[in-house]
């Protein structure tokens, strides 16, 4: 990654432009612990983290007609508790979050990288958030980096053609895609391909399959918000080209209710065809049925209170995850958060969204509190 981001630096200065290198320090210290009420048999009732991400992003050369600029993040993280106990987190690790330089040149823009690679139009579920690693139901949710070339065009105000190139880690494979977005009339739509090889990234969804990969969403808004978000997934390897689905279907509207109380919710569909590895390795079901609620709402100018709820309409498990925010100060940030599962007519031992276990999963009922300082 190192080597890429000065490649791309050393490419795209011209000679005779103006050199003007700019930085601006940006960074977040993040204190949190949670207290569980049943952890499993000889797991402690506590975790907690402890994060600092610290870098720079500016301008690192411009001249006439393109710019040169950069993002460069470091992330220290300590975790502890139940879920290092059980390896669901490190107990510290050092590395970046973000490290990418842009060269932005009119309508045309080449990236290299560690950087974000996030679209589509799905809020609670994400089909086409093909590098998203967001727990939505988080304190401050944000998708980890990922080490690529992205490159986007802006053929006009309203449209872009964007692709990407992403190390798999096997084999000198590479990850290649390609998407489209425009408005038309009220209407944001977008279509998305993919070709992802069997890859080491253990955070992507179905790290170890090749497959083949389509999407597209739409989304718009005239009285209450409206979305659909659409991946296909064909699976490569000689077994018959297996399909999976998945498709989400989405509405919000915010009722003038104090200060505005919003009402957003999401249906999810995946269905597998006979053959494709499965997804659920808790059921072994090849059709899931999802709904997905938020609500959120500003309390007076220093208090939101949120609120997330998860039922699988199949096993009938469910995640309720309320959430208050306060803020301290205009950069400091307290958050108390719960989250509770449960099962309702169904067997607690293999729910997909809570599930009591020999040991931590991360649907375990629990409360904490956090603080967040920006600078």
């Amino acid at each position: 990654m190192r080597y890429l981001i000065v490649a791309l630096v050393l490419l795209t200065l011209h000679p005779g432009d103006g050199f003007a290198f700019d930085y601006r320090l940006e960074g977040r210290t993040r204190l949190g612990g949670f207290l569980t009420f049943e952890p499993p048999q000889g797991f402690s009732h506590t975790d907690r983290e402890a994060e600092l991400r610290l870098g720079a992003v500016g301008t690192a050369a411009e001249g006439d007609e393109w710019v040169l600029d950069y993002e460069v993040i470091g992330q220290l993280r300590h975790e502890g508790g139940a879920l290092e106990e059980a390896r669901l987190g490190d107990s510290f690790d050092a590395d970046f979050f973000r490290a990418w330089a842009r060269y932005d040149r009119g309508n045309f823009k080449l990236r290299g990288g560690r950087q974000q690679i996030l679209f589509g139009a799905g809020m609670l579920f994400r089909p086409l958030g093909f590098f998203d690693t967001r727990i939505i139901s988080g304190v401050v949710p944000q998708t980890n980096g990922v080490d690529g070339v992205r490159a986007t065009w802006f053929p006009d105000s309203e449209t872009l053609i964007e692709g990407w190139l992403v190390p798999s880690g096997v084999d000198s494979r590479v990850i290649s895609g390609m998407r489209g977005e425009t408005q038309w009339g009220i209407l944001e739509i977008g279509a998305a391909a993919q070709y992802k090889p069997v890859s080491d990234l253990d955070f992507l969804s179905s790290f170890n399959l090749e497959l083949a990969q389509f999407g597209f969403h739409v989304k718009g808004e005239k009285v209450v918000g409206f979305w659909n978000e659409t991946r296909m997934d064909v699976e490569q390897g000689g077994r018959g080209s297996p399909v999976r689905v998945q498709s989400v279907f989405g509405i919000d509207y915010t009722f003038n209710v104090g200060d505005g109380l919003h009402v957003l919710l999401e249906y999810s569909l995946l269905s597998e065809e006979k053959g494709f590895t499965r997804t659920d390795l808790v059921q072994g079901d090849t059709t899931l049925h999802q709904l997905g609620m938020q609500l959120d709402q500003p309390v007076g100018i220093s208090t939101v209170w949120r609120t997330f709820l998860f039922f699988d309409l199949v096993d009938r498990s469910f995640q309720f995850v309320p959430q208050i925010e306060y803020a301290l100060t205009q950069s400091t940030y307290l958050y108390l958060q719960g989250q509770f599962g449960g099962n309702i007519e169904g067997d607690s031992r293999t729910g997909r969204l809570f599930r009591r276990a020999a040991v931590p999963n991360g649907t375990e009922s629990k409360v904490g509190l956090t603080l967040i300082t920006f600078f």
